[in-house]
């Protein structure tokens, strides 16, 4: 692509310094994992990212939920206070009531605290009008954490019968192996309580937003690759969502590369295509002679007359707006090149069979004879 661009002489349209690049990221976003990332983000993609077959691939299993997430609430829900090395085991939900979790990871306070501190004074964030408790660092100095340990927290704050009444996906669990291997590890002891940790669900209270029409929705989930700033492209004509994915996933820079991310891009490609198909749709239905507004399409006695004048399905095949139009095109045919002649073609096939040929012979004969 950027050979035939070059031959040109032109500048490719994916070129970096068109802004086609990633900004610089700092240590404190490099460092942080994926369960850490989610508590800066002030998006959180819910999706279930699953494996496919033997060849470990991934694949996603319905469409991606776009969660907001208040970063105040998320940073200040860690309870122990920031040393260097100090892990908490996290568990991120949907909902408390779940059984089931969304991630499952450790958390380094410390990391979580200085990216947020990073991300509050990008021009990104600054949009959001993000703020957070600068007096958080000093608030857990008071309590005893001894360094380089982990700490763990009851994981189940409602009762089982609340537990047994939730909303559970029997595919977020996986049958025993029967002959199970051993785990090779240099761990002497792994440790398999995985009621140990602490269950938070930032998202709870909050309304899912559309991939859609949230805009800034890709920057704000993944803060690890866009560092807080937000997509500047100087190129005259603005690119496609189709180009910036296929511009991200060709850059030198590998920070993108996770199954995560390219399945979100993915889905969001397919549902932009999607809109824009409606949309295509939408302009069809809209008769020539007078526009169509939100107002006229809530109301019942508008959408009456269109459904009357055979004007709201128009692209779908087999209904009478349809058919009407191909009765235009057949009468414009008959109108530019004349009543069409009805002729039948033979196939060498059938042409070779017995019946075929013993019928011509008779045709013929018969023809002659009169």
């Amino acid at each position: 692509m950027c050979s035939h661009h070059i031959r040109k002489r032109n500048v490719p349209n994916l070129a970096a310094n068109y802004g086609f690049r990633y900004p610089e990221q700092p240590s404190c976003l490099s460092e942080l994992n994926d369960l850490e990332e989610r508590f800066v983000a002030l998006r959180i993609p819910f999706m279930q990212i699953r494996e496919l077959g033997r060849d470990r691939q991934y694949g996603i299993k319905g469409s991606v939920t776009n969660v907001p997430n208040d970063l105040h609430k998320s940073v200040d829900c860690l309870p122990r206070n920031v040393n260097d090395s100090a892990t908490i085991y996290v568990k991120l939900k949907k909902r408390l009531c779940f059984k089931s979790h969304f991630m499952y990871q450790c958390v380094n306070p410390n990391r979580v605290y200085n990216a947020a501190l990073y991300l509050m004074n990008k021009p990104l964030y600054q949009s959001q009008n993000v703020n957070i408790d600068l007096e958080w660092l000093e608030k857990f100095r008071t309590e005893s954490f001894p360094e380089g340990s982990n700490a763990f927290a009851d994981l189940n704050p409602i009762s089982s019968e609340e537990n047994d009444e939730s909303d559970i996906d029997d595919d977020d669990y996986d049958d025993p192996f029967v002959n199970p291997a051993p785990a090779e590890t240099v761990i002497n002891k792994l440790n398999t309580n995985i009621d140990a940790g602490l269950a938070l669900a930032p998202g709870e209270d909050q309304t899912p937003l559309s991939v859609l029409f949230d805009d800034l929705a890709e920057q704000l989930s993944y803060p690890r690759i866009y560092c807080g700033d937000m997509r500047r492209f100087t190129r005259k004509k603005p690119p496609t969502y189709s180009e910036i994915v296929k511009s991200e996933l060709r850059r030198y820079d590998r920070r993108d590369a996770t199954p995560q991310k390219i399945l979100y891009s993915h889905q969001k490609n397919l549902h932009k295509l999607l809109l824009s198909s409606i949309q295509i749709c939408f302009r069809n239905k809209i008769p020539t002679d007078s526009s169509l507004t939100a107002q006229q399409v809530q109301d019942q006695q508008c959408l009456r007359q269109l459904f009357y004048k055979n004007q709201a399905y128009k692209t779908i095949k087999c209904s009478p707006a349809h058919w009407e139009n191909e009765k235009n095109r057949v009468c414009a045919q008959i109108r530019q090149f004349g009543m069409p002649t009805l002729f039948l073609t033979l196939t060498a096939a059938i042409s070779c069979t017995n019946n075929a040929n013993t019928k011509n012979a008779n045709t013929k004969n018969a023809d002659n004879h009169g």
